[in-house]
């Protein structure tokens, strides 16, 4: 079966919709509307069946939405046709609002799948901007609905329609705002949710513009918007790259877009703007400006401590990075001249500080016998074993490949020294196990203390304990075979 193309479902589902606007409540025009809703439900759920991944589910729900309002557009006429034209609540009623639910979160799981927990920012964004909209459709559609009439049935669910508009605003905010791609799919999916905002205030508008219409009529006139708003949710399914508005955004996707702070500027002087234009006299009107300054506050607050959170973290693991080795976590070759250049010239013993050199014996082998995986592993064991045996007070670093330093303050005889350099070879007594290979390396140690150099310098302690320690290489006798790796 050939694949439909994308944009050609809109430009059906306008066609369609033309009768509608030519001649709103006609026959004609009525069942021209179902034809093509019903057309492309039906070839939605066809090519749903073609979708695979985690974004099936998805689409499901947005389908599923567009079902049930097919549904309720259907269950209208047969009502019509039964009992004659419903009042201003009927059954339909039930199907229609609840389709804003079923679309919403269709399109949260998409949203959800692409951020990859890379949602919450654009969460609170989009909350932001749909607290400002949903104050406004309180006070400008809902309340001035309502004037003088009791709480009942029909004013509830006049309210939930504009309210759904706010959930659907609020989801276009997260589509928009949230990191991935914005083409192909995600272009019709954005699209269908502006037609749908524009139809739905279209509608809500449309008894003031035509005031000897009856408002069944009047909504005629806008079918055929709705009517592509929802096709272009099925031309999303019908894409080739439909499955990929789940993947996961680019890095370059994610940096902070220009139009990201035009709507949040937006957003936040809208309510102060039409507060300070407006004359609040009403209690409900004063209540819900209140509450929803506070609701604004909240959810401003929220961000930018999030925001200074983010900052704080990356700012610590910046400093962390400078100063530690990224493989073993230890202190890099900086942090140890600086450690160094402290103890030498800040109060100190008559012989220390007393600098430790550590070579592994043999580490060259297990790389390129095993390979350099294992032979991280073997490093990490190793910085793991070092900083287990460190007292208060000293500092252990890596220099780079199997090299490691060990920086003490605290030791005042050579005595100590010796007992710390033999607590640090036996470090590689007990082999490293990974994978069931066995990896035994063997330690030199050289030593160098401030008290035996005549001017000590942080490059003279480093140059001493290298030296000591390529003569303690060199005097150590060869170590037997290994059995499964043995390097000595």
């Amino acid at each position: 079966m050939r694949r439909v193309p994308a944009w050609l479902v809109p430009v059906f589902a306008a066609g369609c919709g033309v009768p509608s606007a030519i001649a709103p409540g006609s026959t004609v025009g009525h069942v021209s509307y179902l034809i093509g809703f019903g057309a492309f439900v039906v070839l939605g759920w066809v090519r749903l069946r073609a979708i695979s991944g985690p974004a099936r589910t998805g689409y499901g729900l947005i389908v599923g939405a567009l079902s049930v309002w097919l549904a309720g557009d259907l269950l209208q006429d047969v009502l019509t046709l039964l009992v004659g034209p419903p009042g201003d609540v009927s059954p339909s009623d039930v199907l229609w609002v609840s389709g804003y639910p079923l679309l919403a979160g269709g399109l949260l799981h998409l949203v959800r799948l692409r951020t990859t927990g890379r949602l919450r920012e654009g969460l609170l964004d989009a909350m932001t901007m749909a607290t400002v909209m949903a104050w406004l459709c309180w006070q400008f559609v809902i309340l001035p609905a309502a004037e003088h009439q009791r709480l009942a049935l029909p004013v509830v669910v006049g309210a939930l329609y504009p309210l759904g508009d706010v959930v659907l605003f609020a989801v276009v905010a997260i589509l928009v705002l949230a990191p991935g791609s914005k083409r192909g799919p995600t272009r019709y999916v954005v699209g269908a949710l502006i037609l749908t905002l524009i139809g739905d205030v279209l509608i809500s508008m449309l008894p003031a513009l035509f005031e000897g219409m009856s408002r069944a009529v009047q909504a005629d006139r806008l079918d055929g918007v709705l009517l592509v708003a929802n096709s272009m949710f099925a031309a999303a399914l019908v894409h080739p790259n439909a499955a990929k508005i789940a993947e996961p955004g680019a890095a370059r996707e994610q940096r902070l877009h220009p139009a990201r702070v035009v709507l949040l500027g937006i957003a936040l002087a809208a309510m102060p703007l039409f507060a300070g234009l407006g004359t609040f006299t009403g209690v409900a009107s004063r209540v819900s400006l209140i509450v929803s300054i506070v609701l604004l506050t909240s959810l401003v607050l929220v961000r930018f401590v999030l925001v200074v959170r983010a900052q704080e973290a990356i700012r610590a693991e910046l400093t962390h990075q400078a100063h530690h080795d990224q493989l073993t976590g230890l202190a890099n070759r900086q942090a140890l001249r600086t450690v160094l250049d402290l103890s030498l010239t800040g109060p100190r013993g008559a012989y220390g500080p007393v600098l430790f050199y550590l070579d592994l014996n043999g580490f060259k082998q297990i790389n390129d016998r095993y390979g350099h995986a294992a032979g991280d592993f073997v490093l990490v064991e190793f910085a793991r074993r070092l900083t287990g045996v460190l007292r208060h007070g000293d500092v252990a670093a890596r220099l780079g490949g199997d090299e490691f330093v060990v920086v003490s303050e605290c030791i005042e005889t050579p005595a100590e020294a010796r007992a710390l350099a033999e607590r640090l070879q036996a470090l590689a007594l007990e082999p490293v196990n990974k994978d069931g290979d066995e990896f035994t390396v063997g330690v030199s140690v050289g030593v160098s203390a401030a008290g035996d150099l005549d001017q000590p310098d942080v490059d003279g302690l480093l140059a001493a304990a290298d030296a000591d320690m390529y003569l303690h290489k060199a005097t150590r006798p060869a170590a037997p075979p290994p059995k499964v790796l043995l390097i000595a």
